[in-house]
């Protein structure tokens, strides 16, 4: 969606919400599609869950980081496990957590709105939109009534059209979060932690942002898949 229709999207919601964390992200001015990635504030999120089928898997952590002026802050991290009453399952083989770590875990809730916090005047990156994106959109749903209407940057996708331009797209190519970090020289991180796959994808993200024009000559409609 472009983000002329996500903006004229936003304020009819913001018309419907007039409380809480999403109404103040419904508020807030979407950033202008000219602005270079150093003027421009992005939200790289990484979710762990019990299964891979949105429409049912429960949230069980969640992590972020802040890009801004065109830097990866450190100092704005943040990690939530989730609280889940029916357990990990067979997820644990990826994740790691355990049932007792989300039997005491934060609110579901009170983790969807620090996201909207977090998410508010800024842009979502996710590596593979797909799975994300569709679990915010459903917790969004049966929390406020409405998905998410925020702009996404799925860097996935913008390695995907990278290749395709280049004419360099094969069947057996990894698009996985560690085998692009190899791509661009980025040093392998253990995966299935939401926090390290949320900083892995904020440095793939600067990658990629390096590798083609910078961070001055960037622009966000450059970058912008959902």
């Amino acid at each position: 969606m472009s983000l002329f229709w996500l903006d004229r999207k936003r304020r009819r919601l913001a018309r419907q919400i007039d409380a809480g964390p999403l109404a103040t992200l419904l508020s807030s001015p979407l950033p202008a599609k000219r602005n270079s990635f150093r003027d421009t504030e992005f939200v790289c999120l990484d979710i762990e869950t019990s299964g891979l089928d949105a429409s049912t898997a429960e949230l069980l952590s969640a992590g972020w980081v802040i890009v801004r002026n065109g830097c990866v802050s450190l100092a704005s991290c943040s990690y939530h496990v989730v609280r889940s009453t029916s357990g990990v399952g067979d997820s644990a083989t990826v994740h790691g957590l355990t049932d007792t770590q989300v039997g005491i875990g934060e609110d579901p809730g009170v983790v969807l709105d620090g996201i909207l916090d977090a998410l508010t005047g800024r842009v979502l990156v996710v590596h593979h939109a797909g799975l994300d994106k569709a679990m915010l959109d459903r917790l969004c749903r049966e929390r406020y009534g409405c998905e998410l209407p925020v702009p996404v940057v799925d860097t996935l996708a913008l390695e995907l059209k990278r290749r395709r331009r280049q004419h360099h797209v094969a069947d057996n190519a990894s698009l996985r979060l560690g085998e692009l970090r190899d791509v661009y020289g980025l040093p392998r991180y253990q995966a299935h932690d939401a926090l390290v796959d949320a900083i892995s994808t904020a440095e793939l993200l600067m990658a990629m942002v390096a590798s083609q024009d910078g961070v001055d000559r960037t622009e966000l409609k450059d970058l912008l898949t959902g």
